[in-house]
Order: C-alpha cells, then sequence, then structure tokens
C-alpha cells in the first residue's frame, strides 16, 4: 500500500487511532480532517470520525495534496522517515526503523494473578502410629529422602506385644489341633473312637484357625508384614519374637518434619514424621471477579498454561497448569482461588514461596495484531 514511503507500523497505529478521531474538530486548510466540505459528507459516508487508511490517502489537503502534503500529514498522524534511517530487515546492524505487515493473526492473551507455592497435599503423608508406645528406635532424620516401604522408627508397645503373643499362641495351637484332629480322624475310621469326638476336635481345629487369622490380620492393621509376622515365631525357626512394632513411608518423598527421637512415648494417631514428594507444588492464587468467566471457559475446553515467577529466582518461569478453579468468592476481596500444578523436580521451588503467574488464555478468532515491539503498552502478544 505504502509503496513510495516507508512509514512504521508505530506510526501506521497511530494514523489509525487518529484517523478515527477526526472530524471532532476542524483543521483549517486541511479538507480530510475537518474541512467544511468534509463535515457535511459526516452522517452520509461516515468518513470522518471512522476513517480508514485508504480513505486517509486518497483525502486531499487545501494544498490539493494527499498524505504526501509536508504541512498536513501530521493531522492525520502520518510522519516521512528518511530512507537513511531504515533497517533493511530484522539482522540489519544499520538504521533505526523497521517495518513490518501487520495482519490477522490467532494471538494469546494473558490474565494475571499473584499467590503463593503451597505443598501438594496429595503427595502429603502424615506417619502417626496406630497405636501408643516407646521409640524404639528412628531411623531417618529430616531432609532423608525415602522409598515406599522403607522403615522410619520401631515402636515398643504393649498392645503390640500383647498381639503378637497372641498370634504365636494360636499359630501354636493349630498345630495341636490339626494333629488331634487327624489322630480322631483315624480312630473313627479304625471304629476305634467315637464320630462325636471326632467332631469336636475338627470344631478345635477350626476355631483355632480362625483366632489365627484374626490375630494375623490384627498384625497387619498394626503395620507388619507378612515376612516380618512369619519370623516373629520362635518355634519355627529359632528367632527371637520381635516386639518392636515397625512404621513404613506409604510413598516416595522427603522427610520434611520430624516430632519425636528415640526414647520419647507417642500417642496413637498423633503427628511423628511429615512425608512429603515435592516433585511437584501448587501454586494457589487469586483471579478478579471480571477474569472469571474467560476462565472457566478455557479451563473447561482445554488445559491451561501458566507461566509462575519468584522473586528467589529472576527471569525463570516455571510452567504448569491450571487444575482446579474454586466454587465460592472471597466476598472481602471478590476474588476466586486457583490452584496449579507446577513441576518440581529439580526442587526450586519451596512450600511458603510468594509467586507471580500469567494465565495464557488462546483466542479462538483472529484479530488485526501488530508486534509488541510496535506498542508503547502492548495488551496482546503474538
Amino acid at each position: 500500500m505504502f509503496k513510495k514511503f516507508n512509514i512504521s507500523i508505530y506510526m501506521l497505529a497511530m494514523l489509525l487511532l487518529i484517523a478515527a478521531g477526526c472530524g471532532k474538530k476542524a483543521v483549517d486548510g486541511c479538507t480530510g480532517c475537518g474541512s467544511e466540505e468534509s463535515k457535511g459528507e459526516e452522517k452520509s459516508e461516515g468518513v470522518i470520525g471512522s476513517m480508514t487508511a485508504e480513505q486517509v490517502m486518497a483525502a486531499k489537503c487545501s494544498h490539493g495534496l494527499t498524505y504526501q502534503c509536508a504541512e498536513c500529514r501530521y493531522e492525520v498522524g502520518v510522519v516521512k522517515v528518511d530512507k537513511a534511517i531504515m533497517k533493511a530487515d530484522s539482522n540489519s546492524k544499520t538504521g533505526l526503523v523497521l517495518t513490518v505487515q501487520a495482519g490477522k493473526k490467532k494471538v494469546t492473551s494473558a490474565v494475571n494473578i499473584s499467590g503463593e507455592i503451597r505443598m501438594n497435599e496429595n503427595t502429603e503423608v502424615h506417619i502417626t502410629p496406630r497405636i501408643a508406645g516407646i521409640l524404639h528406635e528412628v531411623n531417618v532424620d529430616i531432609g532423608t529422602r525415602v522409598k515406599k516401604g522403607d522403615v522410619l522408627f520401631a515402636l515398643d508397645s504393649v498392645e503390640a506385644g500383647q498381639a503378637l503373643c497372641d498370634y504365636v499362641k494360636n499359630l501354636t495351637m493349630l498345630e495341636i489341633t490339626a494333629k488331634n484332629f487327624e489322630r480322631e480322624k483315624k480312630l473313627f475310621e479304625q471304629k476305634i473312637g467315637s464320630e462325636m469326638e471326632m467332631g469336636e476336635a475338627g470344631m478345635k481345629w477350626k476355631e483355632t484357625q480362625a483366632a489365627l487369622k484374626a490375630a494375623e490380620q490384627k498384625l497387619h492393621v498394626m503395620g507388619m508384614t507378612d515376612q516380618e509376622i512369619a519370623g516373629t515365631s520362635a518355634g519355627k525357626d529359632g528367632s527371637p519374637m520381635r516386639w518392636a512394632l515397625p512404621v513404613r513411608t506409604p510413598i516416595d518423598g522427603s522427610v520434611i518434619e520430624k516430632h519425636g527421637v528415640t526414647g520419647e512415648a507417642v500417642e496413637a494417631a498423633k503427628d511423628v514424621m511429615i512425608v512429603a514428594d515435592l516433585s511437584t507444588v501448587w501454586m494457589l492464587g487469586s483471579i478478579y471477579e471480571r477474569d472469571l468467566a474467560i476462565v472457566l471457559k478455557h479451563v473447561a475446553a482445554c488445559k491451561v498454561q501458566v507461566e509462575v515467577s519468584v522473586p528467589a529466582f529472576p527471569g525463570q518461569v516455571f510452567r504448569g497448569n491450571v487444575d482446579h478453579v474454586a466454587a465460592t468468592m472471597d466476598e472481602s476481596t471478590r476474588t476466586t482461588k486457583i490452584r496449579v500444578t507446577l513441576d518440581n523436580r529439580d526442587g526450586l521451588l519451596r512450600p511458603g514461596m510468594f509467586c507471580e503467574g500469567k494465565l495464557i488464555l488462546a483466542l479462538d478468532e483472529e484479530v488485526f495484531a501488530v508486534p509488541a515491539a510496535a506498542l508503547l503498552t502492548p495488551p496482546i502478544v503474538w
């Protein structure tokens, strides 16, 4: 369109904005910007007040010239740039002004939020003993990396000891009752014993089996494995009975809190340690009511990407996705909580950090866009 003049896209944007306001105030000597002739056409043709670039170029001033008039072109926001300061392309090391072709593009908009880094509560486990007792040994410290199934500490407990005794007793009784049932069965087959005696022996054997299963299940509930339960029988392999009840971690992670040392008494359902997997963390942020509709629309349609930054690492961007938008709004701040899951495998993000985020929302329709560098404060970046 502008074959004879090098007009920067910055100035083209100004041209369109100023052209939209032409006609509100008459400019002496310029018919294209508010002369009496153009005022008469305002209602019929709609040129003044909504002039396009083509209309600006076609309009003539009192000197009989178009936007090329050295005196009048400033009225419509047109500036002539000398070729000496023009850049040939984006890689050129000479020149100050670069022109690019503006057009329609699919762009993304951003919603800014602020918030705080929090623990991912889905990967945080509070380690509590299921019975009261005394800490026999503590195998880990704060910061220790643990794997699922690792023993964190062992507990001396009267209740655990009683459960172990019941298991061993029923295990021994099972052997005795089984042998007695077999003996009564043979006597009955040989017509020596009675059917009643055989039935009583069989009933006693079945009762002992049920009692043994109940004792074994009780030990499982306390946290013992099959291998540990099998090793508690002094009569099986000659090993002594183990009275210290092991407590294990159910997940991979790090010990972030510890509230007990060897010899300390602990209570049931009271935290002794907290183990957390910090490979992912949450950002809890707030969005204003005016942004709620567009955010909900994009969250329902697809994953909304978020770029998060923290003061501790300026210039570094942490990326994640929105996985939850609260169903309520804070009445005092008129904001709604939003949760973002962030990848933290490098361990840089720490719960409690202040952070800022940017929700990246893709627009479906194409819009007329210019590069961000062409605007002083770009509302849309592409």
